[in-house]
């Protein structure tokens, strides 16, 4: 150990003689340090770190697939279909049902919305957690008639009660009713987001586990398995709950729908849930910090080549003293530490700043109950990180010693004697793998920018400019039935006479909604009247819309007309060309009726119109999802105007200058009504973007990065090759060599390593695009003017470094360079 604290002492000693190479080396080591620290500090915290709830591995969610008809699946399930899982599998220690949405609050006199969950009694019992005041609902909670009870945040008690002890028994006013506080959550409680802050008993009908309703995919679930259960055990019991249930229990067309649809269920875990697609993410920014951290060893490497060529004789000196070639071995890996642990400290201070600019950004932002901090397992990681560069940076110097004959390197008695074909063929190597991992990473980070642009590109065939969307969410007491329907025509007349407005329309749910909160349209299954019943009945998305839908959005009537005032009392529909294309082959759709069941007219639906697809869910999603809108104004006898609606207002000027006046009109209709959610389409579209955006503009940092790399890796290596040179390149000079043909020579030299860098580097970047191909959108991973221009940078990169030793070389002195050999 002594032994070994001395090397330190040496290998410090020898850095601070040459704090220029040292100063290089520790930049360039906390460039890939850091890096990988602060990417692992984001897996850690969204892979590793446990879940807040007891066992939370055990939390698993089942959802519904229903390939031929929607391209995702949908997270969630129907009460019949929960209820045959839960009476008919053992898999499951427990289970609950949530519904999440919005409720409005009444607070200081104005309405605010706030994020709730109508929930089974069962789901704190699954979750594992207890309140921190009172109790949680109980299932006489959920039958009608029953009193109604709440269970409230932390931070509304903290905010709303002054976090007053005596909360319980208290009363708050929500839109469909008073409640009763009968609870508080922890501090540190959150679900299914941190953003929630009302649970209420969800409200069970007779017809609540109705087999008809099997298809109605409509509330969520949380499960916890059993401690001895996997998975994937639980996903066949699953699976086999459901197809029992849909052969002998589900209605003769429900059965064929969920044939035809190819319907089935399986089990996701809870952490998966919550992530989304950010794991992908994640390993990819993993992987291309990984193919940096090796640039920065080949680096470092090389300049640790550099010196011990450069102390070949003192090195020979020291074994002719008697000093072994593990020791000096030794002693080279404590000055590689000597290196990486300043390089380590630094890396970590650059990852608390990465974590400083990346907290609150698109990436950051929605991440539930995730985030990533500089904990005891990211510091574990860097003390791992600087361990394993230095082992990696000290590698090919430690081997070269091993091979280098230090008693002839003391007989010649030249400081260059140790520079041989091996020496020159290790750095060689060096830089064609620093050549080759540049070529990967480019090449990654331009097929991600070639994604990200061709979704910029996508026509979503809706307006973006001048386009304002507002939530509202209107209490049932105060606008009951019928008169719904009232007040949104009168809100639609004021709002309308506002000043620099177009046009305005409600919906159900607008554009590129699917991945916000309640942002998924309900799915029915249609028969065609006059035609032969298939017997696999077709189903499609269902929106319904305002009588200027069409016409604030900028989406084109491609037949027949959009709704008016004459189909707020006749059933009529307008579909998409994508349902047209696939039912109407001939054309004909206008006047054909769609039928959504059931021996009334009024779910018989005239089609007057066929408008473009439009993507409800995110940009990067496949149109394969076929969409009908039905008139919002139009009832049918078991269905009115949706309460919870989202308004598009096509304005004449900046849209964000009627966002006051909006609130204030609505607040002078109805106090009670929240407004929230008010955003533009162009924060819509970049919203559905950002993600995207963010992992691209990493990929972009890492790809420069990787660049200076190379860039210094090709230029140190040239520089010392010349500089090993200098004799040779005098000789020919004196023998009459003209300069270029110096430079010729340095650059063939640096060329033949580029070539070969660039034959392995685009066998990387090819293996690098089918590794991401999931993350790709309208590009193929071998997509050839990604490669080409990933090569054309990197030649012209290459050239560069090697243009400057080139021209020294040429202006070599003869004489000079001859004496100094």
């Amino acid at each position: 150990m002594n032994g070994f604290v001395n090397d330190l002492r040496i290998g410090l000693r020898q850095l601070a003689a040459k704090p220029g190479f040292a100063a290089a080396a520790i930049l360039t080591l906390a460039l890939g340090i850091g890096a990988n620290t602060a990417v692992f500090s984001f897996l850690s915290g969204y892979l590793l770190k446990p879940l807040p709830y007891p066992h939370g591995g055990q939390l698993v969610q089942l959802y519904s697939s229903i390939p031929k008809v929607r391209a995702e699946p949908l997270p969630g399930t129907s009460l019949p279909l929960y209820q045959a899982i839960e009476q008919n599998t053992d898999a499951f220690a427990e289970m609950a049902f949530y519904v999440q949405g919005t409720s409005s609050v009444k607070v200081n006199g104005r309405a605010t919305r706030v994020s709730s969950v109508y929930a089974s009694s069962s789901l704190f019992s699954v979750l594992g957690v207890s309140p921190l005041l009172g109790q949680t609902f109980t299932p006489d909670n959920m039958h009608a008639g029953s009193n109604l009870a709440a269970v409230i945040s932390y931070k509304l008690w903290h905010d709303s009660f002054g976090a007053d002890p005596g909360v319980i028994g208290k009363t708050v006013q929500l839109d469909d009713g008073i409640y009763r506080i009968i609870g508080v959550m922890p501090q540190d409680f959150a679900f299914p987001d941190r953003a929630t802050s009302l649970w209420l008993p969800y409200r069970l009908t007779p017809q609540s586990f109705a087999p008809m309703r099997a298809m109605a995919i409509n509330v969520a679930s949380i499960d916890r398995l059993k401690p001895d259960v996997g998975r994937e055990a639980a996903e066949v019991q699953v699976q086999h709950a459901i197809g029992a249930f849909i052969q002998d229990k589900a209605p003769a067309q429900l059965r064929k729908l969920a044939q035809g649809a190819g319907f089935t269920m399986g089990v996701r875990p809870w952490r998966d849930v919550l992530l989304g697609d950010r794991a992908a993410t994640l390993w990819l920014l993993q992987g291309a910090v990984l193919l940096i951290l090796l640039m920065t060893c080949v680096n470092v490497a090389n300049l640790l080549l550099s010196r011990i060529l450069g102390r070949s004789h003192e090195i020979a000196i020291r074994s002719t003293l008697g000093a072994s070639r593990a020791v000096l071995a030794r002693q080279l890996l404590g000055e590689a530490l000597c290196l990486t642990v300043p390089g380590g400290i630094a890396g970590v201070a650059l990852c608390w700043l990465a974590l400083v600019f990346v907290a609150g950004s698109s990436f950051d932002s929605g991440s539930a109950m995730f985030s990533a901090s500089l904990d005891w397992r990211v510091g574990l990681f860097a003390v791992g990180m600087v361990l394993l560069t230095a082992a990696l940076v000290s590698v090919l110097p430690i081997r070269h010693l091993a091979k280098t004959d230090l008693q002839m390197t003391l007989q010649e008695g030249s400081r260059t004697s140790g520079v041989g074909r091996r020496a020159r063929r290790i750095r060689s190597a060096l830089v064609i793998s620093e050549l080759a991992l540049a070529t990967g990473l480019l090449a990654m980070a331009g097929l991600v920018l070639h994604s990200f642009m061709n979704l910029e590109a996508v026509n979503p065939g809706f307006r973006k400019d001048h386009v304002l969307m507002a939530s509202l969410l209107v209490p049932e007491k105060d606008h009951p039935g019928k008169a719904l329907s009232g007040f949104y025509d009168d809100l639609t007349q004021r709002v309308d006479a506002l000043p620099g407005v177009r046009e305005v329309a409600m919906a159900q749910i607008l554009p590129l909604m699917g991945g916000r909160m309640g942002g998924s349209l309900p799915i029915s299954a249609f028969t065609i009247p006059g035609r032969k019943p298939p017997p696999k009945p077709p189903g499609a998305m269902v929106n319904r819309v305002g009588q200027g839908y069409f016409k604030a959005l900028g989406i084109p009537i491609l037949r027949g007309r959009q709704f008016d005032a004459r189909d707020a009392k006749q059933p009529t529909a307008i579909i998409d060309a994508g349902l047209a294309r696939k039912y109407f082959a001939d054309g004909h759709a206008i006047g054909q009726q769609i039928d959504f069941g059931g021996d009334k007219d009024d779910r018989k639906f005239t089609i007057i119109g066929v408008v473009p697809s439009v993507k409800y869910s995110k940009l990067s999603t496949s149109l394969a999802s076929t969409t009908i809108y039905l008139n919002a104004a139009y009832s049918t006898g078991d269905q009115g105007p949706p309460r919870v609606t989202t308004w598009v207002i096509h304005t004449a000027m900046a849209p964000d200058a009627l966002v006051k006046p909006l609130k204030d009109l609505v607040a002078a209709m109805d106090s009670n009504i929240a407004v929230y959610d008010i955003h533009t389409m162009h924060e819509q579209f970049a919203d559905s973007l950002s993600k995207k955006q963010t992992t691209m503009t990493l990929l972009l940092a890492f790809g420069g990065i990787a660049l200076a790399l190379a860039i210094v890796g090709v230029y140190a290596v040239m520089s010392y090759a010349v500089s090993q040179r200098r004799a040779e390149c005098g000789v020919r000079l004196a023998l009459g060599a003209l300069p270029g043909d110096l430079q010729r020579l340095v650059l063939k030299d640096g060329l033949r390593l580029l070539v070969v860098g660039l034959v392995i580097g685009l066998s990387l970047a090819v293996l690098c695009g089918y590794l991401i191909s999931a993350q790709l959108f309208g590009v193929a991973p071998f997509d050839p003017l990604t490669l080409i221009a990933s090569a054309i940078v990197l030649c012209l990169i290459t050239l560069a470094a090697c243009y400057l030793p080139a021209r020294r070389a040429a202006k070599l002195d003869p004489a000079v360079a001859i004496m100094e050999q």
